[in-house]
C-alpha cells in the first residue's frame, strides 16, 4: 500500500517563493545562455579539428612494422589487438587471456519511488501530496533503507556482502610491432563469458560468512553461494531472490580483437592527434574494418548528435528559467485556482516559445562569426518566430476588442 505525506503551503508563502524563484530563473537563463556559447564553440572546434585531421590523415597499410616515415603523423590503420596476458580476480577464481577483465556486482533491495500532486485551493494556499511506493529490484549499489518514508519498509534492507566493482585492462596490448596506449585499449569492446571456477573451500568460506549474518550455526546445512557459469549469487536460490541477495557478474574482452584507429604515430605507440590551432585532441577507435572515411563520419555524426543534446537540454534549461521568471503572475491569481491556472498554461507556452527563440538567436550570434550564412539564416528565423508572436497577439487583442 502506497505511503502518502501532504504538505501545505500558504498563499503568502507561495507568493514569497515565487519571488525567489524570479531570481534563479533569472540565474538559469543568464547560466544557460553561457553555456550555449560554450557548446556552439565547442561544437565548432570539434568540427574544425575533425576537418583538419582528417586532412592529414594517412593510411598506414602495415602495423607489423615501426617505420620512421609515419612517426609523428596521423595514421589510420586496421589489425589485430591481441595480449600474452592473464587477468585474473582470485577471490572467484576467474582467470582468462584477456585484453580487459570486468567485475559487475548487483543488489536485490527495495527501492523508494516518489510521485508528487500538487493541488491548489481556494484563497491561494496549495497541498502538496508525495506518494511513496516501493519495489524489489536489482540495483547497482546497497540502497539505505533507515531513511525511507514509509515506516514499514525502514530498515528492511541489507546485504550478505558488500563487493567492489573491478575492471582489469591488460598493461600490454600488441598491435602488430606496436603496443597500444591506455586510452585505445580502454575503447576495445567485448562481452565475452569467463567461466568462474571457485573452489569448494573457497565457497565453504563465503557461506560460513552469510550463515554468521543470518544467527545460523555453520554446522547447519544451507548453501548460500552458488556459481553458474561467470556468475556467483550470493542469496538461497537464484530463481527467487531475496532482500539481501547479491550477484556478481563477470565479463571480459577476448584476444585478437580487430580493430581500427585514427591517431597520431609515436614510436611503437600512438598519441591522440591535437589541432595546432584550438587544441582539440581527436582519436578514435571502431571495432572491425572501418575505413577513415567512416571512421571520421562517425566522429562527425557524434559531435553533431552530442551538439544537439546539450542543445536540447540548455533550451529547456532557459524554458524554466524563464517559467519562474514569469510564475509570480498566476501565483497571484490563484487565491482562483481556475484563474491562475488558466494563465498559467497560457504563460507556460510563452515561456516555450520564448526559450525556443532566445536559444535560437545565441546559438545563431555563436556561429556568425565562423559560419555566416547558417548564422545570418537562424537569426532570420528567429526574427521571424519573433515578428510572427507579436502580429498573432495584436491580432487576438483586436478580436477581442471586437
Amino acid at each position: 500500500m502506497a505511503y502518502q505525506e501532504v504538505n501545505r503551503t500558504s498563499y503568502g508563502r507561495n507568493v514569497g517563493n515565487s519571488f525567489k524563484g524570479i531570481f534563479i530563473g533569472l540565474i538559469l537563463v543568464i547560466v544557460g545562455t553561457i553555456l550555449i556559447f560554450w557548446n556552439e564553440n565547442r561544437a565548432i572546434k570539434t568540427y574544425k579539428a575533425l576537418g583538419r585531421a582528417q586532412d592529414a590523415c594517412v593510411e598506414m597499410p602495415d602495423i607489423n612494422t615501426v617505420s620512421p616515415e609515419f612517426d609523428g603523423k596521423t595514421v589510420h590503420c586496421t589489425g589485430i589487438a591481441t595480449t600474452s596476458e592473464t587477468l585474473s580476480d582470485p577471490n572467484f577464481g576467474v582467470s582468462v587471456n584477456a585484453i580487459s577483465l570486468s567485475r559487475e556486482v548487483e543488489y536485490y533491495q527495495w527501492v523508494e519511488h516518489a510521485k508528487k500532486e500538487t493541488k491548489e485551493k481556494i484563497g491561494g494556499a496549495t497541498e502538496e501530496i508525495t506518494t511513496y511506493t516501493y519495489e524489489k529490484k536489482w540495483v547497482s549499489s546497497p540502497q539505505d533503507s533507515e531513511d525511507f518514508k514509509d515506516p514499514d519498509y525502514q530498515g528492511l534492507n541489507f546485504v550478505y556482502q558488500t563487493i567492489e566493482d573491478k575492471e582489469q585492462v591488460a598493461e600490454k596490448v600488441s598491435f602488430g610491432a606496436f603496443t597500444l596506449p591506455s586510452f585505445i585499449v580502454s575503447s576495445i569492446r567485448g562481452n565475452e563469458e569467463p567461466q568462474v571456477k571457485m573452489d569448494s573451500a573457497t565457497v565453504n568460506e563465503w557461506n560460513k560468512v552469510i550463515k554468521r549474518q543470518l544467527g545460523l550455526n555453520d554446522s547447519i546445512n544451507a548453501n548460500y553461494v552458488t556459481v553458474n557459469g561467470n556468475q556467483v549469487y550470493f542469496g538461497a536460490s537464484s530463481a527467487k531472490p531475496e532482500i539481501g541477495d547479491v550477484r556478481v557478474t563477470f565479463t571480459y574482452v577476448p584476444i585478437d580483437q580487430q580493430i581500427s584507429l585514427v591517431a597520431n604515430v609515436k614510436g611503437d605507440t600512438f598519441e591522440k592527434y591535437v589541432d595546432p590551432k584550438n587544441g582539440k585532441t581527436v582519436s578514435f577507435v571502431a571495432m572491425g574494418e572501418k575505413t577513415a572515411d567512416e571512421m571520421f563520419e562517425s566522429m562527425k555524426q557524434g559531435n553533431k548528435m552530442l551538439t544537439w543534446i546539450i542543445r536540447i537540454a540548455l533550451m529547456l534549461l532557459i524554458i524554466l528559467g524563464f517559467r519562474k521568471i514569469f510564475a509570480l503572475v498566476p501565483t497571484l491569481l490563484k487565491v482562483l485556482p481556475f484563474l491562475g491556472k488558466g494563465v498559467g498554461a497560457i504563460l507556460g507556452l510563452v515561456c516555450v516559445v520564448l526559450g525556443f527563440v532566445w536559444s535560437l538567436v545565441f546559438i545563431a550570434i555563436a556561429w556568425v562569426a565562423v559560419r555566416p550564412v547558417l548564422g545570418i539564416s537562424l537569426l532570420v528565423v528567429a526574427i521571424a518566430l519573433i515578428v510572427w508572436l507579436v502580429m498573432r497577439s495584436k491580432k487576438q487583442k483586436v478580436e477581442t476588442e471586437n
